[in-house]
């Protein structure tokens, strides 16, 4: 029994490899996906339980991709972590006030991405709890 469907959204091969696999050993089923459009596409037609999205991305950034999720009534509920190579204070500050539930700065332990995962997910009354 699958975990809940994660939505993970980045332009880097290597990082959605990676999350599909250890977040796959999980127990979560992971659609992966490489821009801001097929995400906002996938997102309308797959709800995933949540959205893991980076934000500097070629084309449709995530803050582009975070405002349309919010704004659209079949995916506005769905909860975003932001993962990002971005650190600065204002850009946490920035993803939480336009509606992400939490900031994940890259590199980051897959371990604390996991951990995170289970916890949000459980706190939503999603599969696995």
């Amino acid at each position: 029994m699958s975990q809940g469907r994660i939505l993970v959204v980045d332009d880097e091969p290597d990082v959605r490899r990676l999350l599909e696999v250890v977040l796959g050993r999980q127990g979560y089923e992971v659609i992966t996906v490489g821009s801001g459009l097929e995400a906002l596409v996938i997102a309308q037609r797959e709800e995933p339980d949540l959205i893991l999205l980076d934000i500097m991305m070629e084309g449709m950034d995530g803050w582009e991709v975070l405002k349309v999720l919010k704004m659209e009534e079949r995916t506005r509920t769905i909860p975003v972590v932001i993962v990002s190579a971005r650190v600065e204070p204002r850009d946490k500050i920035r993803g939480l006030q336009e509606g992400a539930v939490d900031y994940i700065t890259k590199p980051f332990s897959v371990r604390d991405v996991a951990e995170s995962l289970q916890v949000l997910l459980t706190a939503n009354g999603e599969p696995g709890t």
